[in-house]
């Protein structure tokens, strides 16, 4: 049971991150996108922003997700490290407390 909790946090936290890079994707290729009716993608092709002008004087701006296969790598690959990052961290505490526990009384 405490390794299906560790699975679902380190999925969520993939989750989460992915969404955290892909906004800020998005926000960079918005700043830097100089020309109007400009297609940019970032994220490995996973995202992509454009803005036209359209004819009254206003702008469209189309942005979202261009390829989901970037999109769920990355999820997969932060899902990965989370996980592994968890496991990690339990392996060191337990050593930590059995180092703890054996050491020898220095009084």
């Amino acid at each position: 049971m405490k390794r299906l909790f560790q699975v679902l946090n380190a999925v969520l936290a993939g989750f989460v991150g992915a969404l955290l890079l892909a906004t800020a994707s998005i926000l960079m290729l918005m700043f830097s996108t100089r020309a109007p009716g400009t297609r940019a993608v970032g994220l490995f092709g996973g995202v992509l922003f454009q803005a036209a002008d359209r004819s009254d004087g206003s702008m469209t701006l189309e942005l979202g997700v261009e390829n989901w296969t970037g999109f769920v790598v990355l999820w997969v690959v932060l899902s990965v490290l989370a996980f592994v990052s968890m496991l990690m961290f339990g392996w060191l505490r337990r050593y930590r407390e059995g180092l703890a526990a054996n050491r020898p009384d220095l009084e």
